[in-house]
């Protein structure tokens, strides 16, 4: 067998091992993703309690939110979540906030939106919790959703529009335990 006949089998033994192990690695990530997923714990700074845990809101529906204030969609979904926190409130739904910027930004954003509900805030430490929640590219606004068992049921990368989110709510609230 000469030289390059060689090299080409070699070269097609690579390509047909590499091409078995990529559609493996699909299956198993299809298959890992209808398992369940509980959401990881963590606890992070907020502006006015000091550091709080996510565990607080255990049993409830969580809509926990990942944002920034120099990020004009994460703007833009504020004013409908604290709309949806308001709708959803005595159903037990908790919006929460994870923001990825720096508090004296956070404060000064805040003193000109209303947000009734409460963020967390950090850097590093926010962007590793971000990560955790399956965004570990670090899109903003990123969103999960997660139910009362802490099992998260929707992931959302960019701007929410309410179509998307209320119908998952009134399910998620109607459901029973």
């Amino acid at each position: 067998m000469s030289g390059g006949v060689r090299i080409a089998l070699t070269v097609l033994f690579a390509a047909v091992i590499g091409a078995g192990g990529g559609i493996l690695a699909v299956l198993w990530l299809q298959d890992s993703s209808s398992a369940e997923t509980l959401r990881p714990d963590f606890t992070l700074e907020t502006l006015t309690d000091g550091p709080r845990s996510i565990g607080e809101w255990d049993g409830q529906v969580v809509v926990l939110n990942f944002w920034a204030t120099w990020c004009a969609p994460c703007r833009r979904e504020i004013p409908l979540f604290s709309r949806l926190q308001s709708d959803y409130r005595d159903n037990g739904v908790r919006f929460l906030g994870v923001a990825i910027d720096d508090p004296g930004a956070i404060r000064d954003f805040l003193d000109t939106v209303d947000m009734n509900y409460p963020s967390f805030y950090g850097m590093e430490g926010a962007i590793d919790v971000a990560a955790d929640y399956g965004n570990p590219r670090g899109t903003l606004p990123y969103t999960v959703v997660i139910d009362r068992d802490g099992v998260i049921v929707e992931r959302f990368s960019g701007e929410i529009h309410e179509p998307d989110l209320r119908p998952l709510l009134s399910k998620l609230v109607n459901r029973q335990g």
